[in-house]
């Protein structure tokens, strides 16, 4: 799967969430509480996502440039039933490379996903994730549109992930 992705640190969330409730038809999602574990890999990204204190998971691996700009990530989501012996098991092959604790509040506007995340050591962010379903140029021009609907700025604009940010393991 492909899409088109950017994110932003925010001061506060209620002023992109006030924005969010006047787009329609923008819908909520439940807020999740997850916690992503990456791991030392020779290549692209690894990291097990398991949801609050359930036993269920997603294993999600990807590739994509570290740079501030909207930019594409190719991904895989395969589902996890056992998520704490999955957990073990690539922290033994594969050793653990930091762990990353978010509460996510989660809108679906088209073909997007907006998520006002809180992360544990880093602060609020805004992350938009619009899905190429149509081509790359309406995943562009949708993007343009919710960063103006939001009010995020270019300047704004974050490289990297929440693991890159929290540093290293050990």
């Amino acid at each position: 799967m492909r899409n088109l992705e950017i994110k932003t640190h925010v001061t506060s969330l209620a002023p992109v969430r006030a924005r969010l409730r006047t787009l329609r038809p923008a819908a909520r999602q439940p807020v999740v509480r997850q916690t992503d574990s990456y791991f030392r890999v020779p290549k692209g990204r690894l990291k097990l996502r398991v949801f609050g204190s359930e036993r269920r998971g997603e294993l999600i691996c990807y590739f994509r440039p570290n740079r501030s700009a909207a930019r594409t990530s190719e991904f895989q989501v395969l589902p996890v039933a056992d998520a704490a012996g999955t957990l073990g098991l690539l922290e033994d092959m594969f050793g653990l490379r930091t762990r990353v604790r978010k509460r996510r509040e989660v809108w679906l506007y088209q073909n997007a996903r907006i998520h006002l995340d809180t992360v544990a050591g880093l602060g609020r962010f805004v992350e938009i994730e619009v899905m190429v379903t149509s081509g790359m140029t309406q995943a562009r021009r949708l993007m343009g549109e919710l960063r103006r609907a939001l009010g995020l700025r270019s300047a704004d604009l974050i490289a990297g992930s929440y693991s890159d940010m929290l540093g290293k393991v050990g």
